[in-house]
């Protein structure tokens, strides 16, 4: 396919901070937000080479990212991006982390891409043009068993998100042993679009945590909604994707009752 060019300079900056990441690796400088979570120089430096990049060559667009915050230019088109998500896992030397670079046009999104700096995998999606790892086409799994699904979390850190995630993982841990929380949601969306896993959900999101992940998963044929199964954009404070049959058999758990509820819509602390 031809990349557009918001596409191919996209996919260029993610890798580019995903090189400046992995230099960084076991040696960035870490220090803690005022609601405990942690941010590092490499993941500042990270974000302002992305924002470079695309600003050079889309003066107009917004910005939004997890570190610099919303610089609106009163732009139809958003990028979204979290330069390094999996923070807490790059600083335990984990690899799993991933560069997430997002792009929304009036609140819905149309493109995404998630470089994985240490296999060296991109995944990208433009609205309508399908899913792709490294440039070969990809799709969610077919698996429908909620038993025998693997199916991972995460979670903001709000109350609400935590006591509702702690209630859906008792409830699907009861009947499946392999449900597991790994810690970078876009990389997490990516492997439910090519079907190394088969469903993500995630209360408490933010749009640069999920955004480019969730457009991956849509073109890839799969479901992606909140978890009130209304359609994920923008403004979604929360996210469930997975193929549809098995989408449908996660809304319906979700719905039993019993489970813990937001009584409020403020986004999840980040």
């Amino acid at each position: 396919m031809r990349k557009s060019d918001e596409l191919a300079v996209a996919i260029e900056a993610a890798k580019k901070a995903g090189k400046a990441l992995l230099g960084d690796y076991g040696e960035a400088v870490v220090r803690y937000k005022a609601d405990g979570s942690v941010v590092t120089s490499a993941d500042t430096r990270a974000e302002a080479m992305i924002r470079k990049a695309l600003a050079r060559s889309f003066p107009s667009y917004s910005f939004i990212g997890e570190e610099s915050g919303f610089d609106d230019k009163g732009s139809d088109f958003i990028w979204m991006v979290d330069p390094l998500d999996g923070t807490t896992n790059f600083v335990m030397k984990n690899p799993f982390f991933a560069v997430s670079i997002g792009l929304a046009y009036r609140k819905r999104v149309v493109m995404g891409v998630v470089h994985y700096p240490f296999q060296n995998e991109t995944f990208y999606a433009t609205r309508g043009e399908g899913a792709h790892l490294n440039d070969k086409p990809i799709k969610a799994s077919r698996r429908s068993n909620l038993e025998t699904s693997v199916i991972t979390f995460c979670h903001g850190r709000d109350r609400y998100s935590v006591a509702q995630i702690i209630d859906l993982f008792r409830r699907l841990k009861s009947m499946n042993d392999k449900v597991r929380q790994v810690g970078a949601a876009s990389l997490e969306l990516c492997y439910v679009a090519c079907g190394r896993t088969d469903c993500f959900l995630m209360p408490g999101a933010n749009p640069w945590d999920v955004a480019a992940g969730a457009v991956i998963v849509r073109e890839a044929g799969g479901k992606v909604s909140d978890l009130q199964n209304r359609p994920f954009n923008t403004k979604s404070k929360s996210i469930l994707a997975a193929n549809r049959d098995l989408h449908r058999k996660m809304l319906a758990l979700l719905q039993k009752p019993g489970l813990a509820r937001p009584t409020s819509d403020r986004p999840a602390a980040t």
